[in-house]
């Protein structure tokens, strides 16, 4: 820990406590993705303005104690008359201090995304990261509940959530994120989000705390499912039909959102057969709700509605 503080103190020019403790957070998951190696033994929880470590102001305190970094007083804008003074964190130390490659290679990329990025910033993106969604309110974020993948560590802009919304509440059209696996154009963030967005949270402020909390791992399976191919049948699936009715029946399998598991599996599919180049008007769901969550009932039930699709994809 000694070592990243010391690291980001000497790097990052205007770096106040609240803005380390996100930043070490980002290393965490950034260094996960990648190396399926945690950074740091540092416990994060998930709080109200995102990930945090009590500990960190321990490890900052010793820090000091050992004239290793000192604090300066800034102030968070150029014009003193609309900022107040804050105390950032400097380094008496060299950059790398031995730090191992595969370390110093997670620290460049995440001072480099974001280094120079205001504290909001980093709260915007933090507290759309997929361990802390998946994470209870005060619990622990354990980044091991996921296989580590490079994607892990993306996180939904705001126009591609307030796009996600817009889908939930009446289907409009969304923009696409980045692809994952070989076939699926849905990612777990977008399963994330279609979840918060029945739940009622805005898409443009922090998630509420008694919504936070769900299986992730059993989130990517489903999604993986859609390039699998079912015990009963030789071929492959090739239409989105088929493949959005394979991703629902594993979503609703895995009853990961509580409640509103149902709603976030059919919406889920939705939104597979529009990223798949189908599109339809207004919130068919609402209109229509299958009557079974076998994957033949909802293969039936994505094929009728299908009918009323405009779109190149073949259905």
């Amino acid at each position: 820990m000694k070592h990243l503080i010391t690291y980001l103190a000497s790097t990052v020019p205007h770096l106040p406590e609240v803005k380390l403790v996100k930043l070490i957070y980002v290393a965490q998951l950034y260094h996960y993705a990648h190396y399926g190696k945690l950074l740091t033994k540092t416990r994060f929880f998930s709080f109200s303005y995102g990930p945090h470590a009590p500990t960190i102001r321990s490890a900052l305190k010793e820090q000091l104690a050992s004239n290793a970094i000192y604090y300066e007083r800034s102030r968070t804008s150029d014009d003193p008359v609309y900022s107040n003074p804050v105390m950032i964190i400097r380094s008496c130390e060299s950059e790398d201090n031995g730090l191992p490659v595969p370390c110093l290679r997670t620290l460049r990329e995440v001072v480099e995304d974001w280094g120079e990025k205001s504290f909001e910033d980093l709260v915007d993106y933090t507290t759309r990261t997929i361990p802390f969604i998946s994470t209870a309110y005060r619990e622990q974020i354990d980044f091991t509940l996921m296989q580590p993948f490079p994607g892990l560590k993306r996180a939904l802009s705001l126009p591609l959530r307030v796009g996600i919304h817009g889908f939930v509440e009446a289907g409009k059209t969304v923009g696409e994120d980045i692809r994952h696996g070989k076939s699926c154009p849905v990612s777990i963030n977008d399963v994330a989000e279609i979840y918060l967005a029945l739940c009622g949270d805005p898409p443009d402020e922090i998630p509420s705390p008694e919504h936070l909390g769900f299986n992730p791992q059993s989130v990517m399976d489903a999604l993986v499912s859609t390039d699998d191919k079912r015990e009963d049948r030789v071929e492959q699936y090739q239409t989105p039909v088929d493949k959005a009715a394979q991703l629902t029946e594993s979503m609703l399998d895995s009853m990961c959102f509580g409640s509103y598991s149902g709603r976030v599996a059919l919406k889920t599919g939705l939104l597979f057969l529009k990223r798949s180049g189908c599109s339809f008007d207004g919130d068919v769901l609402e209109k229509n709700w299958p009557q079974g969550n076998d994957y033949e009932t909802l293969r039936e039930w994505f094929s009728r509605i299908s009918n009323n699709f405009k779109g190149t994809a073949e259905i």
